[in-house]
């Protein structure tokens, strides 16, 4: 079975770990492949309870008009479903693809190429294979824009490829909102230039400035939400309140614990430039918070009194009420009506705009679009794997295909089970078919087959390569199936 270990950023303390896969001797598992997703959620970074006024969504949707197919037998070159106009991206993807794109050929171009993990320490791989900067790193992980988080000794600091030690990368906070000052135990504003704008008046800063509103604890120990020149724009009566996104700041109620854990999986940079928590594979679970959203104005969108309410996503969000499961907008109104559907890891694509839900009374997964809640396949699939590179897996009991998911066609068909590495922002994937393991390119052509019973573990591609696993050491393997670096480290992790 294809195995794969997860790339994740965290940058809520702007520590970053990126993970790579693997290529030879097929014996014992280590983890399988799972299905490309980027989940971004939004992050939280400060603190939340109380009456809210309950509102419902005044959308309705219907699919008494969708016409969805199933594959021919031939499978190859058969439409699954109507070509599919790009679905209009919001705004937060928009901004999001834009931060991803230009984060990924950061470190390439600047010629570092992996982390790898030699008697314990960790170091950096160049582009070319040779050692950057040797394995003396007890911790070393990716910050974001060029700069890594090291721990050497007892000491933590961020360093470049060379190992000279660098300032933290700058946040978006230097894009003119005004920042807070404190004087005889208060709080005032300034702006970026160092002009007052309020007055030390504030007993407690909530929140910093996020498009260009705060929320703070007034002189009277009210919780509210401030414009740049201190005006109280309206009551905050929460628990724990967050900076807002993309015009929606999260709430929450009263909670014994806050699960820190669903924030780690961050693409790179992005929490540290867009404030977007983001993933490759990260789990698409409701996390036990009761969690809410409020807009500019202070309205509820989205209640903390339903039973669940997912992390809010670039589309928006799942929530749960009396059993059914729902897709909600950023505006509060319904994309997927309520049904009977179940959601778990994997099975959201927020960078297309797609989703598969299961069918709890037939146990089949289908897919549904998250621009207008459209179910563009039924419910006939055991298996939905969101590739990236605008690719989908589908299984149908002994059938599997690889999908256009820009125009519903069938690339290639197999009539019997196989694994597929993500694609991720590469055109090539590895693909396991019993014990032999073939890399293929987007439309599935095979372009290199490696000798049955060499390969343990691989990775995704990223930048042409793939980290890979021969026996207990790793090595990295281009698209050509060459060696770049021959199996030797303990662990590798291209960026």
């Amino acid at each position: 079975m294809i195995q794969r270990r997860n790339k994740t950023l965290i940058a809520a303390i702007i520590m970053a770990c990126i993970s790579g896969g693997m290529l030879f001797p097929a014996y014992g598992a280590e983890r399988p492949a799972e299905s490309y997703t980027r989940m971004h959620r939004e992050s939280s970074s400060s603190t939340v309870t109380v009456e809210e006024t309950h509102e419902k969504s005044n959308r309705t949707t219907t699919h008494s008009d969708i016409s969805v197919q199933t594959p021919s037998a031939s499978g190859m070159g058969a439409v699954l479903f109507p070509y599919m106009a790009k679905n209009k991206l919001p705004a937060p993807v928009q901004s999001l693809r834009k931060t991803v794109r230009s984060e990924y050929n950061v470190n390439y171009e600047q010629g570092v190429l992996a982390l790898y993990k030699e008697n314990g320490k960790w170091g950096l791989l160049g582009t070319d294979g040779a050692v950057l900067l040797p394995a003396s790193y007890k911790k070393l992980s990716y910050a974001g824009q060029g700069v890594f988080l090291s721990v050497k000794g007892n000491k933590t600091v961020y360093i470049d490829k060379t190992g000279k030690e660098v300032a933290l990368p700058a946040s978006e906070n230097e894009t003119g909102e005004p920042v807070f000052y404190q004087e005889k135990g208060r709080y005032g504003i300034r702006d970026v230039k160092g002009n007052v704008l309020s007055e030390p008046v504030y007993k407690e800063i909530l929140t910093p400035f996020s498009e260009g509103i705060a929320f703070v604890r007034n002189a009277a120990g009210r919780k509210v939400a401030i414009d740049h020149t201190g005006k109280e724009l309206f009551a905050v009566p929460y628990d724990r309140i967050f900076p807002y996104h993309d015009g929606l700041a999260e709430y929450q109620r009263k909670i014994n614990h806050f699960n820190w854990g669903l924030l780690a999986g961050v693409l790179a940079g992005s929490a540290v430039n867009s404030g977007y928590y983001a993933g490759e594979i990260e789990p698409l679970t409701y996390d036990g918070i009761k969690r809410g959203y409020i807009d500019r104005t202070g309205r509820i969108v989205i209640d903390s009194r339903l039973d669940e309410v997912y992390p809010m996503t670039a589309w928006g969000t799942f929530v749960k009420d009396k059993g059914l499961l729902a897709f909600v907008g950023r505006d509060g109104k319904y994309i997927i009506e309520p049904g009977r559907y179940e959601v778990g890891p994997g099975m959201m694509d927020d960078w297309n705009g797609m989703v598969s839900l299961k069918d709890k009374e037939s146990g089949g997964l289908g897919v549904f679009s998250l621009s207008d809640g459209r179910q563009i396949l039924p419910f006939q699939y055991e298996k939905v794997d969101f590739l990236g590179a605008d690719r989908m897996f589908l299984k149908r009991g002994n059938q599997c295909f690889l999908i256009n998911q820009e125009t519903g066609q069938v690339v290639r068909e197999w009539q019997k089970m196989v694994n597929i590495t993500p694609y991720l922002e590469d055109s090539y994937a590895w693909c396991q078919i019993g014990k032999k393991y073939e890399i293929i390119d987007a439309e599935g052509q095979t372009v290199y087959t490696a000798p049955e019973g060499g390969i343990k573990v691989v990775s995704s591609f990223r930048h042409g390569v793939s980290a890979v696993k021969s026996g207990d050491v790793w090595g990295i393997l281009n698209s050509k199936g060459e060696w770049l670096i021959r199996p030797q480290y303990k662990e590798i992790e291209i960026l």
